[in-house]
């Protein structure tokens, strides 16, 4: 259908397979609304962290990370893979040192593929999605995961 396949084209990012796309913007959508359903019934979240996590950190963290410091290293060293890696080991330090804990540093693995998408597209709208599912699944893993369950 010709229409569907311009529709298609007008919201996905240019040279994205369409049929992957639509999916994932679905997935994306379906995890923030378990994240963000699983946090308002677990009457120790709080809305205003849920807030933050989904819609406030995403947005500002990818302004600075992606639109600031990759950005930045991609127009001076022209070296994409770089300015990635650069950016993700950056952005893992800076929660490790916001927590106080080494562990605030695994941030730096999926920020390297949110990097990657930033890299190919150049669109920080497409960075803010999958930046806000990573928050709600980790949101989400700590009201239900293992720590949780065991009080901890």
């Amino acid at each position: 259908m010709k229409g569907t396949a311009t529709a298609c084209a007008v919201v996905g990012p240019p040279g994205a397979p369409r049929c992957l796309w639509g999916a994932g913007r679905a997935g994306v959508a379906l995890m923030l609304l378990a994240g963000v359903g699983v946090a308002a019934a677990h009457a120790g979240a709080g809305m205003q962290r849920v807030w933050v996590l989904l819609v406030l950190a995403p947005l500002i963290e990818e302004a600075v990370f992606r639109a600031g410091l990759q950005e930045a290293l991609l127009r001076r060293w022209n070296a994409p893979l770089w300015a990635n890696v650069f950016t993700a080991l950056a952005f893992g330090l800076a929660h490790a040192a916001v927590r106080g804990d080494a562990a605030g540093f695994a941030v730096a693995v999926p920020a390297l593929l949110i990097g990657a998408v930033y890299g190919q597209w150049r669109q920080l709208r497409l960075c803010v999605a999958p930046h806000a599912a990573m928050n709600a699944l980790w949101l989400t893993w700590g009201l239900i995961g293992p720590a949780a369950q065991f009080g901890h």
